[in-house]
């Protein structure tokens, strides 16, 4: 089939699949399409180096590498969100929209939008590249909940809490190498020492807020401050291991924060009264991790990739991913995958841009928070 024929082909699948999507991907990294598997694939490492820094040592020459540009959003739309939210400084939530967020998210159960974004300049085995990732959540409590889908008109008791948490890579510094373990064997290595900024904020909008229309509150662990910032330092490590280079397989292991950056921040727990009195606790929004995978070129050229993903389930995310990717002619290409965690995704790539649809896009390898 001609390259004409294809393109419009593979543009259709993808509409009619995305009419039922919950998530949309422009611009991402080819393992969304995967259901975010693929830390043991190296045909693109200028690319894959995000999920693994051993794919550093598969780049030759110079190259621009850009990973990901995407916002995923649970529990309300990339456009309700858009129109909704303003980010402030720091990018975090502005306090002055914090009453009128919760307004109007509020009979929501939980909403959630994570940003993503890696870019930067690859060579021969090293990379020095800039990323930021931004988790952004709202909890409403069941009196706020019922109160904003019309089923009570008493306040009394309700309550919505944000939380934004950023972290921003200036720079990162990635450098990779090829062994030789054998005569027909081959392992590479790789590590990325990352330099780190970090901030949180926390508002509330209580009944008091809710009723008068006033902006919000700040949570008691930020002070008189509008947001919390901390540096720190971290490293992920990597490996890629071909028993033969005669055979299309590898077996791949990451680290993920091998090297814990010291960032920590107090908090406070959603929907609970806030004050001098509050419960306070203390979040560590980057965990130790640690990623298998394998990765499998089969017949037809089709490439089968398999992670498991967080191992000893340090931050609360293990799952199995699976996925699959079929080339086509033109430089097109196909893709699906499954996560026992975040269900089905199905992606492609035209025009060199990677597009994806999912059930839910689970946090990149190598760029999740926890809290």
């Amino acid at each position: 089939m001609s390259k004409r024929f294809l393109m419009p082909l593979v543009a259709l699948w993808m509409l009619a699949v995305g009419v039922s999507a919950d998530e949309i991907s422009i611009f991402g990294s080819p393992s969304r399409g995967m259901a975010g598997a693929g830390i043991a694939r190296m045909d693109r490492p200028s690319e894959q180096m995000y999920l693994n820094p051993a794919a550093v040592a598969y780049v030759r020459g110079v190259q621009f590498g850009l990973n990901n540009l995407n916002m995923d959003t649970e529990g309300a739309t990339l456009r309700q969100i858009y129109d909704t939210v303003k980010i402030g400084q720091k990018g975090v939530v502005d306090l002055a929209d914090a009453g009128r967020i919760v307004r109007t998210f509020g009979e929501k159960e939980k909403v959630q939008a994570v940003v993503n974004a890696d870019f930067g300049l690859v060579f021969s085995g090293v990379a020095v590249t800039a990323g930021a990732v931004g988790d952004f959540r709202l909890y409403p409590n069941t009196p706020l909940q019922r109160w904003a889908r019309g089923e009570s008109n008493d306040l009394t008791g309700a309550q919505g809490d944000i939380y934004g948490v950023v972290t921003f890579s200036l720079p990162d510094v990635t450098v990779g190498a090829r062994l030789s373990a054998g005569a027909n064997t081959e392992v590479a290595i790789g590590a990325r020492v990352r330099f780190l900024r970090a901030f949180y904020t926390h508002y509330y909008a209580d009944q008091t807020h809710l009723s008068s229309g006033n902006a919000g509150s700040r949570a008691v662990e930020l002070g008189t401050a509008d947001y919390l910032d901390k540096r720190g330092t971290g490293v992920d490590i990597g490996m890629v291991w071909k028993p033969s280079r005669d055979v299309p397989l590898s077996y791949a292991l990451v680290v993920e924060n091998f090297i814990e950056p010291n960032i920590e921040f107090p908090f406070t727990a959603p929907n609970i009264a806030q004050g001098p009195d509050a419960l306070q606790t203390t979040i560590k929004p980057l965990k130790r991790a640690v990623h298998m995978g394998i990765a499998m070129e089969g017949a037809m050229g089709v490439l089968y990739v398999a992670d498991w993903v967080d191992v000893t389930n340090n931050t609360g995310k293990r799952e199995l991913r699976f996925g699959v990717e079929k080339r086509l002619a033109g430089g097109l290409a196909i893709r699906a995958g499954y996560g026992t965690k975040n269900g089905w995704a199905i992606g492609g790539e035209l025009f060199g841009i990677n597009i994806a649809v999912a059930q839910k896009f689970p946090l990149q390898v190598s760029r999740s928070l926890t809290f």
